[in-house]
């Protein structure tokens, strides 16, 4: 499956220390080998189309991503630093998700 970028994705990934950005590279490896059949604990469903990248460890990511005529499109990303992932952010993705139909 494809996978295509928001320009601001594509510069969060390219600001990302080496192991970081691995770790990302490795995780959109497995969107684009898996697409719509990946699952806990790698990806989750946020509802309504949106779903998470779930990349874990000293930093936590979170890439959003939705699925778009064939193509996986991710559309916002974040270090996460609460417990859980603010609404601001998520209403963002959306955003940009609502932007792409």
């Amino acid at each position: 499956m494809e996978v295509v970028y928001v320009v601001k994705v594509k510069q969060f990934i390219e600001s990302l220390d080496d192991v970081l950005a691995f770790r990302v590279a490795r995780s959109i490896d497995s969107l684009e080998r898996y697409g719509n059949l990946l699952g806990m604990p790698v990806s989750k469903a946020l509802g309504n189309g949106l779903f998470e990248l779930r990349i874990t460890g000293i930093n936590h990511i979170r890439i959003f991503y939705c699925f778009h005529r064939g193509r996986a499109c991710i559309v916002h990303a974040i270090f996460k630093q609460q417990r859980s992932i603010p609404k601001r952010e998520v209403a963002y993705a959306r955003n940009v998700m609502k932007g792409l139909q």
